[in-house]
């Protein structure tokens, strides 16, 4: 009961910065980033920051924070795949869509091992819709 009420009370404030994501946490908007325009630009940006924040291995607080900035550009480029490819490549696009939600609310709040964890995850992902660039020509 215990667990309810504290998950409860967590929904309720889950503006702050200490509800977990099954409480529904949200993250908090710190950049405007500009909306993406055209496949061309959605694919160079996933692709840049793929590889930028491959390059991040510590996961200490620094590279966190900068995970966290870098996932603001990525979370853009996938919004446009989601809302603008069809069939399999838009729910794979979905599907990252939300680990790179996690990844964004993870290293905003110092959490390494889930960082780690979603951005495995991640890779996997991007990998196998970086194949698909390759495969078909817009």
């Amino acid at each position: 009961m215990r667990t309810l009420i504290a998950l409860l009370f967590a929904v309720s404030f889950a503006t702050t910065a200490q509800a977990s994501p099954a409480a529904g946490e949200k993250p908090i908007q710190h950049f405007k980033v500009a909306k993406v325009t055209s496949l061309k630009d959605a694919r160079k940006i996933f692709v840049e920051t793929t590889e930028e924040i491959k390059g991040k291995k510590k996961l200490n607080p620094a590279e966190l924070h900068e995970i966290h900035v870098i996932t603001y550009r990525l979370e853009k480029s996938v919004e446009y795949f989601a809302e603008n490819l069809k069939g399999e490549r838009k729910q794979l696009a979905k599907d990252i869509a939300v680990v790179v939600e996690n990844i964004h609310i993870n290293s905003e709040n110092n959490r390494p091992e889930k960082t780690r964890k979603d951005l495995n995850h991640y890779f996997k992902l991007a990998e196998k819709f970086e194949a698909g660039f390759k495969h078909k020509h817009h």
